[in-house]
């Protein structure tokens, strides 16, 4: 083999030769550093402390990916990460920072969060910019999550649920029965409740235009009550002499129940006799023919004599008339008569009559 042909076979043979003695892979391959391409802006974020935050981790702003952790130093006892945030995103001024990981031992990212409260007009995080301490917080060590869960297995949580478990267990005893029945009622109710939903639904509807009418109808309702208010202080100021007055009302109706003649039975008593009154006084005022100068004279001594809350014979009578007999100052009365023979006669039978009466009814008695 002379010419081309022989040089290009002895070439590859040499290849070979160098790659077998080298023993080079795959994984001896350096890989491209991962990076967010040369649009970016740098911004510096201070934590507590970023044990477990990788390097080149990556920042993540609502599970998506914005950026790259460029660098780490320390700085008073603080850990200062500077990350690399792509153009396009905008953080505005306020954006918080906390190390993440989306299991318990997975990498750690740096997750960014902007404030909720942001008005419009805030500006936005620039080239330089840093995020203090105050709003960083930092991810638990894997120191920290081994603990817990240790203080989960071994620390008695487990042990005191199984007890609990077991108390209420033994608690109930044979009343078990019982709480199930407990349970179907309380789902029968909630179901009787579901059914029923349209009609409370309803209620609650015309309660509600009830409502309304009360709110539209205030202002009605308010005149009516300013209304009453006069009235009703009135009858509060007033409240003592109403009650002295029902007290009063109460007394003389007491006194009255003393005197059955008041309604009296059959035909007697006060309230019959003041009917009885009124009917002759009506009938003869409809009289063409009534003469009440009779009474008209006798009503003079009449109301001198009760002039009080009773009777008294403490009377000045300056003019008096008696029956037929005149007097200077006054005529005779026309309706009297000087007593004659037959008088007598009749005044005794009378009185004999009256007796007869009397004695009846005391027998009868």
């Amino acid at each position: 083999m002379n010419g081309p042909r022989a040089r290009a076979v002895a070439g590859t043979a040499l290849v070979m030769l160098a790659l077998s003695a080298c023993s080079v892979g795959l994984e001896d391959l350096p890989l491209p550093a991962p990076s967010v391409g040369a649009g970016s802006y740098t911004i510096t974020a201070t934590f507590s402390n970023a044990l477990n935050l990788p390097a080149a981790a990556k920042v993540k702003l609502e599970g998506v990916d914005v950026g790259d952790v460029e660098s780490m130093t320390v700085s008073n006892y603080t850990a200062i990460v500077t990350m690399q945030i792509m153009d396009g995103v905008q953080l505005p001024v306020g954006t918080s920072a906390e190390l993440r990981s989306a299991t318990p031992l997975g990498d750690i990212f740096v997750a960014v969060h902007p404030p909720e409260d942001a008005a419009p007009d805030t500006a936005f995080l620039a080239d330089g910019d840093s995020i203090p301490q105050e709003s960083t917080s930092a991810a638990a060590t894997i120191e920290e999550v081994l603990t817990t869960a240790a203080l989960l297995v071994n620390g008695g949580v487990l042990r005191d649920a199984t007890k609990v478990v077991n108390g209420l267990g033994a608690a109930l005893g044979e009343r078990g029965e019982g709480l199930a029945g407990l349970i179907d009622e309380s789902t029968r109710l909630v179901e009787n409740l579901s059914a029923r939903s349209t009609s409370i639904s309803d209620t609650l509807a015309e309660t509600g235009k009830l409502t309304q009418t009360l709110a539209g109808q205030q202002a009605v309702i308010g005149d009516v009550m300013a209304a009453a208010g006069p009235a009703a202080s009135t009858v509060s100021a007033n409240t003592d002499q109403a009650l002295a007055l029902l007290a009063e009302i109460d007394r003389i109706t007491r006194q009255l129940e003393r005197f059955p003649s008041v309604a009296g039975t059959g035909t007697r008593g006060l309230v019959a006799d003041i009917n009885t009154i009124a009917a002759e006084l009506a009938r003869a005022a409809q009289d063409p023919n009534a003469d009440l100068d009779s009474v008209n004279r006798m009503l003079a001594p009449i109301i001198k004599i009760t002039n009080s809350t009773s009777a008294h014979v403490d009377a000045d009578l300056q003019d008096l008339a008696l029956g037929a007999l005149a007097d200077p100052n006054h005529p005779s009365d026309p309706g009297s008569r000087i007593p004659e023979g037959a008088d007598g006669a009749a005044a005794a039978g009378t009185l004999m009559y009256t007796l007869f009466r009397l004695r009846a009814q005391g027998v009868g008695r």
